[in-house]
């Protein structure tokens, strides 16, 4: 397992979030700037990212594509109601959605792509890139009904990530490669999302002490998240056989660390935003050991 991939972007987050991090202490970054940058992920970052995810067109055939797709929807319905079950029966209240949303959903984009490229190969990042298909459209529709009051709402389901998802699936379908000046502007406008979330999650955190990173709740779901529910979904996904390495990249996806948008999220609507950075610093520390744990384990 080549892990040296997954230290670097490990690496890479953590210097990015020390920075947001340092420009809040110098008052470059305080709550209304962080909550306009995030509203700037949400409407514009993010959907780039995701369009320009497929710029190229699609890998696959018709046919495998629509199994593959199956196969990544099926399992992402089922994250989302492994994870809704989790908080009931917790029997969790006060930042009930922030925790679900916590639970079910990973940084599959800028960390998990390339740790599946190193550890699994090209193939495996194809997919990779396949599920974030499914992923988004629970993430930008349900994901974020979690947070709304009043539950699901068509209209607001509509937004730019979720649009922008579908427009991604469409290009996949029918293999459409965008003209280059369109998808470098997509990338270009992509490439915005990952520096600036994971400065708003550091400086999100210039308000924690010390020893709120001691906090026994954020370890103790640090440890289920990364490891005991990693394990779940692998012994899960034994049970049906399907290609390994369609299951290798599942189970790699699952072992990322908690989404940068759940500190987004928090702020947009007035969540536990220290929570959510607590959560996305533990796991994205942790996942450097807990990710070679969990394959030596599914190697026995």
């Amino acid at each position: 397992m080549n892990i040296t991939t997954i230290v670097t972007q490990m690496m890479i987050l953590l210097l990015i979030m020390i920075v947001g991090f340092v420009g809040a202490k110098k008052n470059i970054f305080n709550d209304e700037i962080n909550v306009y940058a995030s509203s700037i992920l949400l409407k514009i970052g993010i959907p780039g990212l995701i369009i320009s995810s497929v710029k190229n067109g699609s890998p696959f055939t018709g046919n495998e594509l629509f199994n593959v797709l199956i196969i990544f929807s099926i399992f992402v319905i089922f994250t989302g109601i492994v994870s809704k079950i989790i908080v009931e029966v917790l029997h969790i209240q006060e930042n009930k959605a922030l925790w679900q949303f916590m639970l079910l959903f990973t940084n599959a984009g800028f960390m998990g792509l390339p740790a599946i490229q190193a550890i699994l190969g090209n193939q495996a990042m194809l997919y990779g890139a396949l599920f974030l298909l499914p992923l988004n459209c629970l993430m930008y529709g349900y994901g974020e009904s979690l947070f709304r009051k009043g539950g699901f709402s068509l209209k607001k389901f509509i937004n730019g990530p979720m649009i922008a998802s579908v427009i991604a699936l469409v290009l996949c379908i029918f293999n459409v490669k965008l003209p280059y000046i369109l998808a470098q502007t997509c990338t270009y406008i992509g490439n915005v999302t990952t520096p600036l979330s994971m400065m708003v999650i550091g400086a999100g955190l210039v308000n924690m002490a010390i020893k709120e990173l001691l906090d026994v709740k954020v370890w103790a779901f640090t440890i289920f998240k990364m490891i005991l529910l990693p394990l779940f979904y692998m012994f899960s996904l034994s049970l049906f056989h399907i290609d390994p390495l369609i299951e290798n990249t599942l189970i790699l996806i699952m072992c990322m660390p908690v989404a940068s948008n759940s500190s987004v999220y928090a702020l947009m609507y007035g969540e536990d935003a220290t929570l959510a950075s607590k959560a996305i610093f533990l796991t994205s520390v942790a996942c450097v050991v807990t990710i070679p744990i969990v394959f030596i384990l599914h190697t026995l």
